[in-house]
């Protein structure tokens, strides 16, 4: 059985979030680029997410973009969300210096209330959420995702590797066991097309089996 969390402290998580990412969203990107786990997890998502020119593309926490724009020089047509106004500042000033034209929107928003149809993207990226909200929530997140993905659309998604507990012990994040997330995963009728161990992370490769319900 998952824990269940009450949603005002879910709704505490998220004010603490945005407050955290509103802080650091000016150094955000030199944070991450002289991170070498973040390189590889960069580099297993370019392997991974192969992005076809023209199909719809929604990143789920996108921050200032870095996936979102990788997936952008594909040709993809990228929507981008994030609950942290100053990290979304950021994302839109780089968008604007790279005169990228394919980023349709960005906005804010939050991973569990996506603003977006049902069956609207061939894709959706969801990466560096998960951690920080207990299991029952990134359920909540999957099931979203779920209504928005097209049949036979894939996701993208990311949670902590358990093994490298020691490096987060001194941080407020969730350590999910694998197996729980993919009985999830199963149970929303995802299949897992490939899962990879990089970074400080596990990466998920969803497929949608069937179109989701409006959560």
């Amino acid at each position: 059985m998952l824990e269940v969390m009450d949603q005002k402290s879910i709704e505490r998580i998220k004010k603490f979030m945005r407050k955290f990412y509103d802080k650091r969203a000016k150094f955000y990107d030199e944070i991450q680029f002289s991170n070498q786990p973040f390189h590889e997890e960069l580099d297993s998502f370019k392997r991974l997410v192969k992005i076809k020119g023209d199909e719809l593309v929604l990143d789920v926490a996108t921050g200032t973009g870095i996936y979102l724009i990788e997936m952008a020089k594909k040709g993809a047509i990228c929507y981008g969300l994030d609950i942290s106004p100053n990290m979304l500042n950021k994302l839109k000033n780089k968008i604007e210096k790279l005169k990228i034209d394919n980023i349709k929107e960005v906005r804010t928003g939050e991973a569990d209330k996506l603003p977006y149809p049902s069956g609207m993207f061939d894709w959706i990226t969801c990466i560096g959420l998960l951690e920080y909200y207990p299991l029952s929530y990134a359920k909540n997140v999957l099931t979203e995702i779920k209504r928005v993905l097209k049949v036979d659309g894939k996701c993208f998604i990311d949670i902590p590797n358990p093994s490298l507990g020691d490096v987060y012990r001194l941080k407020h994040i969730y350590l999910h066991d694998p197996k729980k997330f993919e009985e999830i995963c199963k149970e929303l009728q995802f299949t897992v097309i490939e899962k990879k161990k990089a970074g400080l992370m596990i990466q998920y490769l969803l497929k949608n089996l069937i179109l989701g319900k409006k959560f």
